[in-house]
């Protein structure tokens, strides 16, 4: 078993952010709860490929599903996620800027 602290543990998590595609979804999903239908057309992806998305985003714990009805509304559990993916992406932006200035150098 993988300890919750564990440089593992936190390796496994890192990979449910490591598909282009599942941060389409997530992008979506920072607007409020949707249904698959919804994420679809937002996204463009099929509902095949949404579905699976989704359903790998709530076993890490990131979607919680709500269902109303019957459909069932997906959410981003702690908005916090947005401020990890928002620094991530300015310190991604910090370092294609030094490597473009090192090779301009």
């Amino acid at each position: 078993m993988i300890e919750l602290h564990s440089p593992e543990a936190l390796a496994e998590y890192f990979k449910v952010f490591s598909e282009p595609n599942r941060l389409m979804v997530l992008e979506v999903l920072e607007e409020g709860p949707l249904n698959v239908t919804a994420v679809v057309q937002a996204t463009g992806l099929s509902q095949a490929l949404v579905s699976k998305h989704l359903k790998l985003l709530t076993i890490a714990g990131v979607v919680q599903r709500k269902p109303k009805g019957s459909l069932v509304f997906y959410q981003v559990k702690e908005q916090g996620i947005f401020n990890f993916l928002l620094t991530a992406e300015n310190q991604l932006r910090v370092c294609r800027e030094q490597q473009v200035n090192a090779l301009q150098s």
